[in-house]
Parts: structure tokens; C-alpha cells; sequence
């Protein structure tokens, strides 16, 4: 059975003001980013409007019947792409913590958001000097970190509706309200975020090794 395309979308993103649309802009201009990685994606294809290259990673059987149809979502994207050269996107029906058929060292931006560890699990992916954006609603941007293959650049907050991004200020952030040891350990038993004196909406990190 077809699912239908714009309509899961638009259900899932656009009638929820979830499409983050300028999140993925500034992105693009701010760090010069070709090739994406999208592990837990669901159907958020925004990406897709302003970086000529996604990978989107699910096991989720509705984004897989999703982009069966991919006419249909090459369609979507190319009525509101903001470059000039065709899309290219490819849909993987897997757990991104299997061994994906891709190459690694390879890609401009990993995106993780509400999708567990994909900091770690994909990080192999992802080239050195390429950027990591991770939420914390299951603890992965506190898990970047306290990681030594992640630098802290930026945060994401949220002002007006519009997504902006910010470099002031970074040593505010990941302190814990709670006296407590953060460790890897400790994260991925907790399987979710910790709380901190002072949060964004998301998390902007460089792989430097």
C-alpha cells in the first residue's frame, strides 16, 4: 500500500511548524555543506531544499514506503530546492547503528534529532572538520560533548519562530543542575537528556579527529 506523500509530510511537519526550514539555510551558508547524513529522518526531506546531497536513514516502514515513491518526493524537492543542480537524495530502510553501505569520512553534516546516540553510531561518517547537529532529547548532544572527537561551536535557539544560530557564550552550556559525574556510561544507561542550568534547541559541533 502508497502512502501519501505530501500528505505525511505536511501532517508530520508543516501543520506542526516543524519543517525548521531557516535552521537548515543557515546550515548551508554558514558552513558550506554538500552532503548530509540523516539517521532516524522519518520524512523530514527539508533538508533536502538546500543541500543538494541527503542520505536519510529508518527503519520506520511508513519512510520507507515514503521514498518507494520516489518520484513523488523528487517531485517535492525540486519545487523547492534553492540550488541549481538536480537533487540527489537516497533513502536507507535500516537501524543507522548497523553497519550502513556508505562511505565514511565522507560526509558535511550528520543530523541527529530525536533519534538516540547517532553521534556515536555514525560518527565514522561523518568527515573531520564536518559538522554534528544533535538535540538532546535522548541525551546525544551531551554525549558530543564529553566527546574528544567533537568540538562545541554553536547553539541553536529559537526566537520569534525563526531558528537562529549563535557562537556567544558557549561555556554556559552542559553544566548539570545536579551535581554528577556525565559520563558515556551514565548517558547511554539514562537514555535521555540530562538536565543543564542552560539549553538550546539544538547543538552545533565540528568533528576535529
Amino acid at each position: 500500500m502508497k502512502v501519501d506523500v505530501q500528505g505525511l509530510y505536511r501532517q508530520f511537519y508543516v501543520d506542526n511548524n516543524f519543517e525548521r526550514d531557516d535552521l537548515f539555510r543557515s546550515l548551508r551558508s554558514r558552513f558550506n555543506i554538500n552532503k548530509a547524513l540523516y539517521p532516524g529522518s522519518f520524512v523530514h526531506i527539508t533538508p533536502s531544499f538546500f543541500i543538494s546531497e541527503v542520505v536519510y536513514v529508518d527503519s520506520d516502514q511508513r519512510a520507507k514506503k515514503f521514498f518507494e515513491q520516489e518520484s513523488s518526493v523528487a517531485d517535492m524537492i525540486s519545487k523547492k530546492k534553492t540550488y541549481d543542480t538536480d537533487p540527489v537524495f537516497h533513502f536507507i530502510a535500516s537501524d543507522y547503528s548497523r553497519t550502513l553501505d556508505l562511505k565514511e569520512n565522507s560526509y558535511d553534516l550528520l543530523i541527529s534529532q530525536y533519534a538516540g546516540f547517532v553521534s556515536q553510531e555514525c560518527k565514522k561518517y561523518l568527515r573531520t572538520g564536518g559538522i554534528l547537529l544533535a538535540n538532546n532529547s535522548h541525551g546525544d548532544a551531551g554525549m558530543a560533548f564529553i566527546d574528544d572527537d567533537y568540538e562545541f561551536i554553536a547553539a541553536v535557539y529559537v526566537k520569534g519562530g525563526s531558528y537562529h544560530i549563535t557562537d556567544r557564550n558557549l561555556g554556559s552550556y552542559f553544566i548539570p543542575k545536579k551535581q554528577i559525574q556525565v559520563t558515556k556510561e551514565y548517558l547511554e544507561k539514562l537514555g535521555k537528556g540530562i538536565g543543564y542550568t542552560k539549553t538550546a534547541n539544538s547543538y552545533i559541533f565540528r568533528r576535529i579527529s
